[in-house]
């Protein structure tokens, strides 16, 4: 696969062109039962094309280098001075060439491949070659087709050779395309001749796709020599894609690959950082939150540019000037999108807008160049040529085409995307490591020269900052990175203690376990159902806990001391407790026995008050008895007659005090009780005053009336008594209302105070996080800015470029003009600066001026030349 997908570039001599994904497979015993491999995104444009300091793949040297003169005539090879494909490269002699070849041939028929099955690989890849110098000349007919040039016959005919085919039929499907009628009966055909760039477009297909399908059919030999046995439980794999790439001329292969990189460094963003703070959380460990930047928008944009793309090639008469035009107006305002004049390197600068366009990656800026995208994103042929290749009589060429349908006719090449068919790959990709527990291994390269023992420490620090790793660090150092489950702790170490400690709950095991060791509490933090470590303390745990039999004997003894006095405390604690909330019970229960009495004497009163009103009133009326009795015993005429009603009198009034006493009477009868009784003891006076001496009469009479108005005053003083009593509870409930009233008001006032305040706070933090929000997004586009320069001066120390400093960057390209003169300007020099400069305010202005003086001019026709413009 190295021989076939490798190539020597800039900054790599054995750069792997391919991402590939390898698994290994392994049964529930945890034996191997088999493998498999997934590649991504070959890289097709170097079949045809490399740059001046790069390769193509290696077997196209290592064959040339390392076939015996016996196999180069078979195959039909030449020198790789005689191969355009080859020669638009520099070629190394510390590739070892030739001593690799033999190693080839032993690893293919290691996995299967038959010897005759290698031979037609190499006559493929030799006619691969010689398709590689053919060219098309005008035919200067009048249909105005091409032709091959007499000069490329002779390769016409090798690779015809090579790939079994007859050299006619392969010379017609170069120059013209198999086309369907309208009109005419259904399956009628006839063949319509290519123009020179058609021709070399479609020479350059069949070589990209020659070269995929071989490519595609050597992995699939792979993975038939790595069948699974059975079935499989678990496996382990390993991602290797390429790393972001930067070149001077970067092409749609790049701009697919920092896609890749893109998702891949959202993932180790969301795996390593993300979801170890959502972690910290959960854990309640008290963390502080590193900000981290997130390039979402970044992969937005640039999945919008392969819909673009999709959607170009889908137009009639599609053109990569108007994808990046249309690129640019959607994304107008877009911070990971730049028009190229922008760029810090001067290369770019000249570049049209419609030419190509700058993407703000993680990493730092690159500037992409359109031309040939469409082509490179179908990646199809005609369907003449598909079915050209079915035809030939070498089995492996025909077997690598066998997936073609029947013939299909049409204007235009079957499109096939290659941008959609990477993404949904990398989207099932995704999956699986989001599936999986992800291990990452970070590569950097220490310096730009490919030289060993020779360390760049600045660009090896811009690296790991573009990786994210200084975040990532900063994480690692603030927070816990090491941890392990309670349970876990406990089932790792448990067998070497003593049974009376193995009866512990895991928490307060692994406490008294640290605290045993004597390890420090800023060294782990207890989480909810996990223990977590600094860096590195961890392992010295494990070390202490498998040293030797005596020490461990110690830290045993430590840890029982620790529980003895952890329980004694605890004892203590529950001791002093106890007596403490004994006391509150005691005072509680007495304070209860107040509230018991309380109200028992409250529900007495109530209950026995009207009875002590009945027995009171009698007793008053028996006072009035003895005055009777007095009275009587003066009268001379029917005395014994009055003592003796007195006396009923008084027994009557005895039995109704019994009863009142002895609550025989219900209390809403005590009232008409005691009017009876008041009624009765008037008509015994009554009669009392009739046999009464007119003296005594009057006496007695003077002394009732007396008593009445002493009752009536007293009723009076009781009424008003009560009506003071009713006046004070008006005036109290009025005030009680009016102060309500004022603390209703006050509490108004107050709730709106706070209000008032809590939406002031709201402001201020509102205004303080979009401050810090506003800081955060100015240092993320410093840092970005830096990114950019680093890549530029990174760019420039390769291709000997030079970088725009950023105040030169502000300067007009037509020179330093005055802006503040700008109305002493040439209509020439506002055309240029409105034409090239990048400086938005002077567009602004330069703008302003052109439209004023464009006004000024047609006010001045209309009125020199009023005729023209009516009569027009």
């Amino acid at each position: 696969m190295e021989a076939f997908g490798n190539a020597q570039t800039v900054r790599n001599k054995n750069s792997s062109r391919f991402g590939k994904f390898m698994q290994v497979h392994f049964n529930k015993t945890g034996e191997i039962v088999g493998g498999h491999i997934s590649t991504y995104l070959l890289e097709k444009s170097r079949i045809v094309h490399q740059s001046g300091t790069e390769r193509n793949y290696h077997i196209f040297y290592r064959l040339i280098a390392g076939a015996s003169e016996e196999m180069k005539k078979q195959i039909s090879l030449k020198s790789i001075g005689d191969y355009k494909c080859l020669a638009q490269g520099k070629s190394s002699s510390e590739m070892c060439d030739a001593e690799q070849f033999p190693t080839i041939s032993e690893a293919m028929e290691c996995i299967g491949i038959p010897s005759s099955d290698i031979l037609e690989i190499y006559k493929i890849v030799s006619g691969l070659m010689a398709f590689s110098n053919v060219e098309f000349v005008d035919s200067g007919d009048s249909r105005g087709g091409s032709k091959v040039s007499p000069e490329s016959m002779d390769w016409i005919e090798t690779a015809a050779s090579c790939l079994s085919l007859e050299a006619d039929d392969l010379r017609q499907s170069l120059t013209s395309r198999l086309m369907q009628t309208k009109n005419l009966k259904k399956g009628t055909t006839y063949m319509v001749p290519l123009k020179k760039k058609e021709a070399n477009h479609n020479r350059n297909g069949l070589c990209i796709s020659l070269y995929t399908r071989l490519f595609n059919h050597i992995v699939e030999q792979i993975n038939k020599s790595l069948p699974l046995t059975e079935k499989s439980n678990s496996y382990i794999g390993v991602l290797d894609i390429a790393g972001f790439e930067y070149f001077e001329l970067n092409s749609f292969e790049q701009f697919c690959i920092n896609y890749c990189n893109e998702k891949l460094q959202q993932f180790f963003n969301s795996r390593v950082i993300r979801e170890e703070q959502e972690l910290y959380k959960a854990e309640n460990l008290g963390v502080t939150e590193i900000q981290f930047s997130d390039n979402q928008d970044c992969i937005e944009l640039i999945e919008r540019g392969l819909i673009l793309l999709d959607e170009e090639a889908k137009l009639p008469q599609s053109d990569e000037k108007h994808f990046t035009r249309l690129l640019h107006d959607q994304n107008r305002r877009h911070f990971r999108l730049q028009v190229p004049r922008k760029s810090k390197l001067s290369s770019y600068r000249s570049m049209l807008d419609e030419e190509g366009f700058i993407v703000r990656h993680y990493a730092g800026a690159v500037c992409y160049n359109t031309e040939g995208w469409l082509d490179r994103n179908s990646d199809t042929l005609h369907s003449s040529l598909e079915q050209l290749m079915l035809t030939s009589d070498s089995g492996l060429v025909a077997l690598l085409y066998s997936d073609i349908d029947d013939v299909k006719v049409s204007k235009k090449m079957v499109h096939d995307s290659v941008g959609g068919k990477f993404k949904k790959q990398l989207n099932i990709l995704l999956e699986k490591l989001q599936s999986t527990a992800t291990s990452f291994i970070r590569c950097l390269k220490p310096n730009q020269h490919m030289s060993p023992t020779e360390f760049e420490g600045g660009k090896v620090l811009n690296q790991l900052t573009s990786l994210g790793m200084v975040t990532a660090l900063e994480l690692m150092q603030a927070g816990f990175p090491s941890r392990v489950a309670f349970q876990d702790l406990y089932d790792m170490y448990s067998s070497k203690l003593p049974a009376k400690l193995k009866s512990l709950h895991p928490r307060v095991f692994c406490s008294a376990l640290f605290r045993a060791i004597g390890m420090s509490p800023n060294d782990y933090r207890f989480g909810v159902t996990k223990i977590f470590f600094r860096p590195g303390k961890f392992a010295e745990v494990d070390l202490l806990l498998n040293s030797s039999t005596e020490h461990l004997k110690t830290m045993i003894y430590k840890v029982e001391k620790w529980v003895l006095c952890q329980r004694w405390r605890r004892m203590q604690f529950a001791i002093l407790a106890y007596n403490k909330w004994n006391k509150i019970a005691i005072w509680r229960i007495k304070a209860i026995v107040n509230i018991q009495k309380n109200a028992r004497m409250w529900s007495a009163r109530k209950h026995y008050q009207p009875r002590i009103k009945g027995v009171r009133a009698i007793r008053d009326s028996m006072t009035k008895i003895v005055v009777m009795i007095d009275i009587a015993q003066n009268i001379k005429y029917e005395r014994e007659l009055v003592l003796q009603e007195i006396e009923e009198m008084r027994g009557f009034l005895v039995s109704e005090m019994k009863q009142l006493k002895a609550g025989q009477v219900h209390t809403d009868l005590i009232t008409q009780k005691l009017e009876e009784i008041e009624d009765q003891v008037k008509r015994l006076l009554e009669k009392v005053r009739e046999t009464q001496d007119s003296d005594k009469l009057r006496q007695i009479q003077e002394d009732m009336e007396a008593e009445r108005k002493r009752n009536e005053e007293l009723e009076r003083l009781r009424r008003v008594e009560e009506d003071r009593l009713t006046e004070e509870r008006r005036i109290k409930r009025e005030l009680e209302e009016k102060r309500l009233r004022e603390l209703e008001e006050q509490m108004k006032q107050e709730e709106e105070e706070l209000k008032r305040q809590e939406a002031e706070k709201d402001r201020i933090d509102r205004e303080k996080k979009q401050r810090e929000e506003e800081e955060r997004e100015e240092a993320l586009k410093k840092e970005q800015e830096e990114r950019d320069r680093m890549i530029a001066l990174s760019i420039s120390e390769d291709n000997k470029a030079s970088v725009i400093k950023e105040e030169d960057a502000k300067k007009d390209t037509k020179g330093n003009l005055d802006r503040n003169n700008i109305k002493d300007w040439k209509y020439g020099e506002l055309r240029d600066c409105i034409n090239t400069s990048c400086d938005v305010e002077l567009l602004e202005i330069a703008r302003e001026e052109f439209h004023r003086r464009l006004k000024a001019y047609q006010g001045w026709k209309s009125k020199k030349h009023p005729e023209e413009e009516e009569e027009g």
